[in-house]
């Protein structure tokens, strides 16, 4: 275990920075993954033309050992609230978190 694993598993754990999710698998019958996620709402400005358009985004992070494949057009419950995956894509040099786009 390296020390960033070490570092995601005390940030994961902490209930005031993750929360308990679900992500399940697209398609009828997509089985369901029991993980914890980091959830932000934060608001994206969009530029061009001389217009500006702020939209709020939905981005979570979870754990790739906690499910190891995760596929766009999937879902992922967070506190009562289901939400599409949009976009799933691993951006740290480690790979060992999924950032997921949700709408």
């Amino acid at each position: 275990m390296s020390v960033f694993d070490a570092m995601f598993g005390v940030l994961f754990a902490d209930p005031n920075m993750a929360s308990d999710a679900t992500y399940t698998a697209p398609g009828p019958g997509g089985a369901s993954t029991p993980c914890r996620a980091v959830f932000r709402q934060p608001d994206t400005d969009w530029r061009g033309n001389d217009a500006e358009v702020t939209t709020p985004s939905r981005i979570a992070e979870v754990r790739v050992s906690e499910v190891p494949v995760m596929k766009e057009a999937g879902t992922l419950a967070i506190g009562g609230k289901t939400y599409t995956i949009q976009k799933a894509s691993r951006p740290d040099a480690d790979r060992l978190l999924w950032r997921l786009e949700l709408r």
